[in-house]
């Protein structure tokens, strides 16, 4: 892990494989998201990127929805030199930093290798990168692209987001199937979570990604609370990739012995994703939160009881594809009371999460009794005798 500006605030750049990198810009407390600290928190990442040699499919900004026009204008001028670097536009999600005021981090995906951007007009959804060992394609908050009659009821407007995602991904020769990994952040998520998730879950049955063995290439995902600064309900990102000839990959779903399948409690996601690209190993870890292997909340009240077992679910997900919490390279955390901040600082100076590029952000988590959530990617290499 490198970091490559030291100051409040630092770009760390995830451990990587041939093809993906890892990028978080994590604020420093009590920083405003003034427009120079935008400005320079993305020439940064800009340099770190650039270093590695790849381009942005995706790109999360977590802060205060107040604080969307000084994002803006700071990643306008950082970026104005290498504006086709950073031409798919980021995705803005409402979330507090834990302390101060203003921007809580930016997450970067990147990919290296032969690029070109999915438009429509003058739109950029995303960019499609041809890697060495895969392919790669990242879209961005697909509900930009919705029209008003889509957006009547908020289950409504979640299923055309899909459906706009699906035809975007078959354009590039994709499917669903080839999708490892999707965030979505949903306004009053409380109001309307049961109905998002039966929206998914209809949608991804019609797919065939959920099937009775729970061996079903469903993704891992974040559901998690969050505005963004364009007004909608739902805001999806994703991640599909795809196999070359020359270069086979292998997907596998995770499951957890300390936790029940979410399918088995009406959640169409997997626990996590495992996906083996050339030299490394990714595991896509969904938003994980303190629940029991019954699906019922653990603990319920108790920040630091619901954190430590939510990291000991994480930890669990991470020894079936021989990685630990050290090894992972990009995280987000979402705490429901910006109270807790204390004491979740103190579990994570304690826990191998003091190492790792962490975004913490005050969000609200989808049921009213959880108060803690992470998701995050860990990289493991793989070992060159086990390369394909």
């Amino acid at each position: 892990m490198l970091i490559t500006r030291e100051a409040q605030s630092a770009v760390r750049v995830g451990r990587a494989g041939t093809d993906l990198v890892l990028l978080t810009w994590t604020a420093g407390a009590g920083m405003p998201a003034t427009e120079e600290r935008v400005f320079e928190a993305y020439r940064a990442l800009d340099e770190a990127l650039s270093d590695c040699g790849a381009v942005p499919i995706q790109e999360r900004v977590f802060a205060e929805a107040r604080a969307a026009a000084a994002v803006a204008g700071g990643r306008a001028r950082a970026v104005l030199a290498c504006r086709e670097r950073w031409a798919v536009p980021p995705t803005m999600v409402e979330g507090a930093p834990l302390a101060g005021a203003g921007l809580a981090g930016i997450h970067v995906l990147g990919a290296r290798g032969a690029s070109r951007l999915l438009v429509d007009g003058d739109r950029v959804h995303g960019r499609v990168v041809d890697g060495k060992s895969a392919r790669f394609l990242g879209l961005a908050d697909v509900g930009r692209g919705l029209a008003d009659h889509d957006r009547s009821q908020p289950a409504e407007e979640a299923q055309a987001i899909l459906e706009a995602a699906g035809e975007l991904l078959s354009r590039e020769g994709f499917s669903f199937h080839d999708v490892a990994r999707t965030w979505f952040y949903l306004r009053d998520i409380l109001d309307w979570y049961g109905a998002f998730n039966a929206a998914r879950n209809a949608f991804f049955r019609k797919q065939g990604l959920v099937s009775a063995n729970g061996e079903s290439p469903i993704p891992a995902s974040t559901g998690i609370a969050g505005r963004n600064a364009r007004g909608g309900r739902c805001a999806l990102d994703l991640l599909a990739i795809r196999a070359t000839d020359e270069a086979p990959l292998e997907k596998r779903r995770l499951h957890n012995r300390r936790q029940s399948e979410a399918t088995e409690y009406g959640s169409a996601f997997a626990r996590a994703l495992q996906v083996v690209i050339g030299d490394a190993r990714y595991v896509f870890v969904s938003g994980t939160a303190a629940i029991d292997d019954h699906g019922a909340t653990a603990h319920a009240g108790d920040f630091e009881a619901q954190t430590l077992h939510t990291l000991e679910a994480v930890e669990a997900l991470l020894e079936a594809a021989g990685a630990r919490l050290a090894d992972i390279g990009q995280a987000t955390a979402f705490l429901k009371r910006a109270a807790d901040a204390r004491s979740f600082e103190r579990l994570v100076a304690c826990s191998p999460l003091a190492g790792v590029p962490l975004v913490t952000a005050v969000a609200d988590v989808c049921r009213p009794d959880l108060l803690f959530e992470i998701d995050a990617t860990a990289v493991v290499p793989v070992p060159r005798r086990e390369r394909r």
